[in-house]
């Protein structure tokens, strides 16, 4: 009598018949079609790749092409096939590239949410490479071998900060009701020798506290470190609101004990909705990599519609040299 295998054992036995099955297809497909072998290998690609949609929608034109252009009879069809993709490419590729961008915002705002300190190693790299690529400028968690102790966390509230000596609350043209710090900030006037400057008030309004004084290096290396982060210009993005601002190190702290890692100017916090219901101060704070500090200070809309309205602009200019 032949014993009966059991259900679980007769799945994993198909399981493995179609496994077989597909790797000797994908065998005689790239080996009847060596255009496809060429083509998936020049866009770093395998066959199951193509089971992403928007990749698929895409790839499967391209792909659909190269083989059609060395079989004869698929000629017409093919040409129908070009006809309607170029008809239709600049929606799919934009349909595509508005839902990558969404789900890049998504990611961040996880991110954004998550424990305080540090991404993994991979993640980081792929928020900075997707940050740069979206905001049009370097944007790093680690600068000439400086990292701050937390590239995630909570942004508390700060005052106004003290330009120069004698400087009032009244002197500061907005968002009084924060009130003004009694003293100077950790790095000193923000006035430029002796002079109130547009950029020393741009970097009063748009200033970060950053918690350099639990750096492991800080008392051994301060005189180092204090005039690296003076004035060093940095980002903090908003995901959950779609915005970011840039601004320098102003202030040091928050203290260990308020269990914030960062703070923000009146300015940074109410422009940068970083206190909203959605974001509840959960915010990213990168270095920005501006030698020529060509970058202004200041917010950044990082919505779909400032997107698609900044790339509307930009084929404007370049279709009116």
């Amino acid at each position: 009598m032949v014993k009966k295998q059991p259900a679980s054992t007769n799945s994993s036995t198909k399981t493995q018949q179609l496994q077989i099955y597909a790797q000797e297809l994908k065998k005689q497909i790239l080996a009847k079609h060596q255009d496809v072998a060429v083509w998936l290998q020049e866009h770093d690609l395998e066959l199951e790749d193509l089971k992403d949609a928007s990749q698929q929608l895409l790839a499967a034109i391209s792909l659909a092409g190269q083989v059609a252009m060395n079989q004869p009879a698929e000629v017409q069809a093919q040409e129908q096939l070009q006809a309607i993709a170029e008809e239709k490419k600049d929606d799919w590729l934009a349909q595509v590239t508005n839902e990558e961008y969404q789900e890049i915002i998504n990611k961040m705002i996880g991110f954004a949410h998550g424990p305080v300190g540090h991404l993994d190693k991979e993640a980081e790299l792929y928020l900075e490479q997707q940050l740069t690529d979206i905001l049009g400028f370097a944007v790093t968690a680690e600068l000439d071998s400086h990292r701050l102790n937390h590239s995630i966390g909570i942004m508390g509230s700060e005052q106004h900060l003290r330009r120069f000596p004698n400087d009032k609350l009244t002197d500061h043209d907005a968002y009084q009701q924060a009130g003004l710090a009694p003293n100077r900030g950790a790095f000193g006037w923000f006035t430029e020798n002796g002079q109130l400057t547009s950029q020393s008030i741009m970097r009063e309004k748009y200033y970060f506290a950053v918690q350099t004084l639990y750096l492991p290096d800080w008392n051994s290396n301060y005189q180092e470190l204090k005039p690296w982060y003076k004035w060093r210009k940095m980002i903090m993005i908003n995901p959950s609101e779609q915005l970011a601002v840039v601004g320098v190190v102003g202030d040091a702290g928050p203290a260990a004990w308020v269990k914030k890692q960062f703070g923000g100017s009146p300015e940074v916090i109410r422009e940068g909705q970083v206190w909203s219901p959605k974001t509840r101060g959960h915010v990213i704070l990168f270095f920005v990599d501006d030698p020529d500090d060509e970058i202004p200070l200041g917010p950044i809309d990082l919505s779909l519609e400032a997107r698609e309205k900044n790339q509307t602009s930009q084929l404007a200019i370049k279709g009116n040299p």
